[in-house]
């Protein structure tokens, strides 16, 4: 009430002044300020609206208010001859997460500053009057519509006379306003998502250990709601954000305003307008990770610690599920070679070099994506149909290949026994390969903050961590090749010998089962059967070989045949129709429901406690986790907690789930994270679960 009857006393008493009438719209005191206090004729100078909103959280909003709202606006009646006004110049707005959306907008106090041209033909002496409807949104947890007629007298005199309090406002509007870019900006987009790379040194200093930041865009091209993984470098900042269904396909600009808020009310904006281009040179070149500091680069010092982690990661992906498998065919490369100490070592390399050959191709192929604009991870070799069909048919062959059933290089092709001797070390160097490529899906202990944190750096970082975790993944059978004690630990070699190397068939053959499986989930039944028919034709093919092989007209045929057991395959299963029922959709003993921003954001705002579970049908450490997280002590907790499950299938390629685990520093599944009614931090839980790791985070979550 002091401040209104303030007011109401300044404009009575000045004798000289533009005078306004504050309006009361319920949740906001509206009135129209001036930097002239009287204006001359042919003057230009700025007005402004200036809203005064109630505490507590009510809000109104920017001119594209992001989810839902509107902004302000003043539908001016029939301007004095002469008079011109400009459009709104809107200061820095700042995110506002509401339920399930995100908005855009000012709370406590906006100034929406305009342009005011007076005509050379106005006389001292005369006096100039605004008046319009103004209309504004205001929000808390409802929303109402609020509005008032608004009317500015400017007096005009032979010369200009300023406003000092409405200069002031003002001023602090336009300091507050977005500054523009000052080098370049390019975008690009995906089906999934829209990149954009701005160039600033001010913007990329301010990035640095920013509690926040955000895009803003100047329309709906960017579902707003969603994670957004920001990338820093010396020279800007890049954001991806997923793209919406109001996106165009032919955008030749787009347009916003990176938000970067550094703590302590000291938020800040840059306002871009970029071209259709590629990525922009020093702008993504450095990692962030989210802390209790902020957005911090990542320095030399956390690089030695990222390239320790991984190879350690590396190391321990020798003990997890989804490498056990394998484990077997180094078990009969170690044992046939164990005795004979050249021939141990030479293996060992070799062995090393195909694993170190495996990582570095993922590592390529995944910075390759990264560069073209994709979110992709660990695993993402396994998000194809036909990629997974090959790796199934590869597993068979492999088994048929133990149980003798086909050799390669032997003396049905006329070969002699020293390239026999170097078909070996090949052998080991494919059994590297191999090894690699069914273990990489798997992001145990130390890799996955190393891989989420490498896959935002330079390609020379990128390709580092993952030889790290190469090396680590070879470094206990390198050790064994190398040192003759624990070589002669082993049996040693004979007849058993055989019968070991088939039996070690039956390993391939399930993994070739789980790899169906995964299939099934990716791209249905149909999907199967065409592996299952390629195996039959590659059985044949294999029949025909030892049969008709001999001559060239029976290589031949045994070739196309075996080919087109891959082949085909292969093609088909990126054809068919995926399945009716996504993979998403897991069958859980527990209620659970499908992962999404949105949904969270709804379940915080219920006061719910989240178990949230990122998963993939070809992670096995995943599989095998899901007998903890339904057991039946985790289902009664999750009952007597009240707690949401949700699950975040990474089975299929998903820009939004990419996204949300970059936001975790991860490159793949699994993720658990459990989020406590009371709105804080999510906890992250480890990568092997048990039902007490479970149950304790969800009592601490629910405060019980």
């Amino acid at each position: 009430m002091l401040k209104r009857l303030f007011i109401a006393l300044a404009v009575l008493f000045s004798p000289l002044a533009a005078i306004a009438q504050p309006v009361d719209s319920g949740h906001a005191l509206a009135e129209l300020v001036s930097e002239r206090q009287a204006a001359a004729p042919g003057d230009r100078f700025l007005a402004a609206l200036k809203l005064d909103l109630d505490e507590g959280g009510w809000h109104v909003y920017w001119k594209n208010p992001g989810d839902s709202g509107l902004p302000p606006e003043i539908y001016w009646d029939d301007l004095p001859e002469g008079v011109e006004l400009g459009e709104f110049s809107w200061p820095t707005p700042h995110p506002i997460p509401f339920g399930t959306l995100m908005n855009y907008g000012y709370e406590h106090e906006v100034v929406l500053p305009f342009e005011v041209r007076i005509p050379e033909t106005a006389q001292p002496g005369d006096t100039i009057t605004l008046a319009g409807e103004g209309t504004w949104l205001i929000c808390l947890d409802i929303c109402i519509p609020e509005g008032g007629d608004l009317s500015l007298d400017i007096p005009i005199a032979a010369a200009p006379v300023t406003d000092d309090a409405g200069s002031a406002a003002i001023g602090a509007s336009l300091a507050a306003s977005s500054q523009p870019v000052t080098g370049s900006a390019n975008f690009s987009q995906t089906e999934e998502s829209i990149q954009v790379w701005v160039e600033d040194g001010d913007l990329a200093e301010a990035a640095t250990g920013a509690t926040e930041i955000r895009l803003l865009p100047d329309d709906h091209d960017i579902e707003h709601a969603a994670a957004q993984v920001v990338r820093l470098g010396d020279q800007g900042v890049s954001v991806t954000a997923p793209r919406s269904a109001y996106a165009s396909d032919n955008m030749d600009t787009f347009s916003g305003i990176i938000f970067v808020d550094g703590g302590e009310g000291d938020a800040r904006s840059w306002r871009f307008e970029a071209s259709a281009g590629a990525e922009i040179a020093g702008v993504a070149t450095t990692a962030f990770q989210t802390g209790g500091g902020g957005l911090q680069s990542v320095g030399a010092a956390s690089l030695v610690t990222f390239l320790g982690a991984a190879f350690l990661g590396g190391l321990i992906l020798n003990l997890m599920p989804c490498v056990l498998p394998v484990l077997s065919i180094k078990a009969a490369s170690l044992v046939s070679t164990a005795h004979d100490r050249r021939e141990s070592q030479m293996h060992g390399l070799a062995y090393m070099a195909g694993v170190l050959v495996c990582f570095l191709a993922i590592g390529v192929a995944l910075f390759a994506l990264r560069a073209a604009g994709e979110s992709a991870g660990l695993g993402f070799q396994l998000q194809y149909p036909p990629i997974t069909a090959l790796f199934a048919l590869l597993m068979f062959a492999v088994g048929l290949n133990m149980l003798g059933v086909f050799e390669i290089g032997t003396s049905v092709q006329g070969v002699g026994g020293s390239l026999a001797d170097r078909r070996g070390v090949s052998g080991a160097f494919f059994t590297g390969l191999l090894a690699g490529l069914v273990g990489a899906p798997c992001v145990g202990p130390f890799m996955g903050p190393a891989v989420g944190i490498a896959l935002t750096q330079p390609a020379p970082v990128v390709l580092g961590v993952f030889l790290a975790i190469g090396l680590g993944m070879a470094a206990p059978l390198v050790l064994i090749s190398f040192t003759p004690a624990l070589a002669r630990m082993l049996p040693k070699p004979g007849k058993w010998m055989e019968t070991f190397r088939q039996a070690l068939a039956f390993p391939m053959f399930l993994t070739a089962l789980w790899l169906l499986w995964v299939l099934a989930g990716q791209a249905g039944a149909n999907a199967v059967i065409l592996v299952v028919a390629g195996a039959v034709l590659l059985g044949l093919g294999v029949w025909l070989a030892n049969k008709i092989g001999r001559d060239a007209f029976g290589k031949v045929v045994a070739g196309v045949l075996i080919l087109g057991g891959f082949v085909g395959p292969a093609v088909g299963s990126n054809l068919v129709a995926p399945p009716a029922v996504a993979a998403s959709s897991e069958v859980a003993e527990a209620d659970s429901q499908a992962w999404s921003p949105e949904l969270v954001s709804q379940l915080r705002s219920e006061g719910r406690v989240i178990f949230i579970d990122f998963t993939a049908r070809w992670c096995v450490t995943c599989q095998l986790n899901k007998t903890s997280i339904h057991s039946e002590r985790v289902v009664k907790s999750f009952e007597e907690n009240d707690v949401a499950f949700l699950i975040a299938d990474w089975t299929n390629r998903d820009e939004v789930i990419a996204a949300a685990l970059a936001e975790h520093d991860r490159a793949g599944v699994p993720l658990y994270l459990v989020y406590p009614a009371d709105g804080g931090e999510p906890e992250v839980l480890p990568q092997i679960l048990t039902p007490g790791v479970i149950v304790s985070a969800l009592e601490d979550a629910a405060g019980t």
